[in-house]
């Protein structure tokens, strides 16, 4: 594979993996992931990575946490949440 398609492949993993390319650019990654083994594992990694992520982020977060978020916001963006 060309090292051009690598890159734009390797570039492109989070957009791929969360479907949002348009189905030309991802038909054209999908095509590059059946011909490139070291992109197809680093799709791989990046994919089970997110399920990892995805698994042990299941709590809600504190009251207090969004409380302190939501100030910080303000702070930082006037009329934010307003």
């Amino acid at each position: 594979m060309s090292k051009r398609s690598c890159e734009e492949a390797i570039t492109s993993v989070y957009l791929y993996l969360d479907n949002e390319l348009g189905w030309v650019h991802a038909a054209k990654i999908k095509r590059h992931l059946r011909h490139c083994d070291g992109c197809l594992d680093a799709f791989r990694f990046e994919e089970q990575l997110k399920v990892v992520i995805r698994e042990r982020v299941r709590e809600e977060p504190k009251q207090e946490v969004l409380d302190r978020l939501r100030v910080f916001l303000k702070e930082q963006e006037p009329g934010f949440g307003d």
